[in-house]
């Protein structure tokens, strides 16, 4: 029978109390991760914590805490009352199961109901975030130091880039065609198509002379950027790699979009992160 879930406000002096039984009563050994309980609670002081956490905390027949351990702690760390849904009396074999805290991003989406790819979109929530709040205040060489929790990742998902998994396609013939990051590529995907939402056929059109060498001219500036990407071979990873690829990418785009030319789209480290340019009209040839 499947224990029944009550909700219940659970203050700094409760969590305390708790976590006392849990250690006398010695019914969960696992180890306590103190840094992961500091995240948590700083999710919490900073109103990044959602109450509606599907995971109950679970407690045992002596009443003792054999999951959620780590949430307690936080409430006592961030001395902020949260709200919890509560299992009682589940048997103490549920501590050998994985433990409540999504270990990744990619986890955090699963529970909200991502079904593939979970590991791009995240990088590529946290790619666009940087992208639209950060690109006029911190140069993309640092946007790899920003450190996002999985709270956060799930809430930019849900509020902002819900429609990400809709771009996977163009992720992955960019990927596969350049060698470009998946979320780098995932990134760009949305964002070209935001700018072209007027003109919807210009995004596919940009992107089919990127990745297969279909120019009209010998001065189209996405033969520039093609070579760059053929050059590198396997590309290296990591959120900085996807800004340059990012940034580079757009550049290409802004001068495609007004019939500029190549040998203008190089993208280093001194290079501010470009605005994207939005169009209404056919690019001119």
């Amino acid at each position: 029978m499947l224990p029944e879930l009550t909700a219940r406000v659970v203050t700094p002096g409760d969590a305390q109390r708790l976590l006392l039984l849990t250690r006398a009563a010695g019914c969960r050994a696992d180890p306590v991760d103190v840094d992961h309980a500091r995240r948590l609670a700083g999710d919490m002081t900073r109103g990044d914590w959602n109450d509606a956490n599907p995971v109950p905390l679970a407690l045992c027949p002596h009443g003792a805490v054999i999951r959620g351990v780590h949430r307690l702690h936080a409430v006592v760390i961030s001395q902020v009352p949260r709200n919890f849904l509560i299992a009682r009396g589940v048997p103490h074999q549920v501590r050998h199961l994985p433990g409540a805290k999504a270990r990744t991003a990619a986890d955090a989406l699963g529970v909200v109901g991502v079904v593939s790819h979970r590991k791009e979109i995240a990088a590529a929530v946290h790619l666009l975030e940087l992208y639209g709040t950060e690109r006029s205040t911190l140069p993309w060489p640092a946007w790899g130091k920003r450190v996002f929790t999985n709270i956060e990742t799930v809430r930019l998902f849900q509020t902002r880039f819900q429609d990400l998994p809709g771009f996977l396609p163009v992720m992955n013939a960019l990927r596969s065609g350049l060698g470009c990051t998946p979320p780098a590529s995932l990134a760009v995907a949305y964002l070209i198509a935001q700018a072209s939402a007027a003109f919807p056929s210009a995004a596919a059109d940009f992107f089919q002379g990127l990745i297969v060498e279909s120019w009209p001219g010998p001065l189209d500036p996405r033969r520039d950027v093609h070579a760059w990407f053929m050059a590198r071979g396997t590309s290296p990873r990591g959120r900085v790699a996807s800004a340059q690829q990012l940034g580079l990418i757009i550049t290409c785009w802004n001068l495609w979009a007004v019939g500029g030319t190549r040998g203008e789209t190089p993208f280093g480290p001194e290079d501010p992160m470009p605005d994207i340019r939005r169009i209404s009209a056919a690019p001119a040839s």
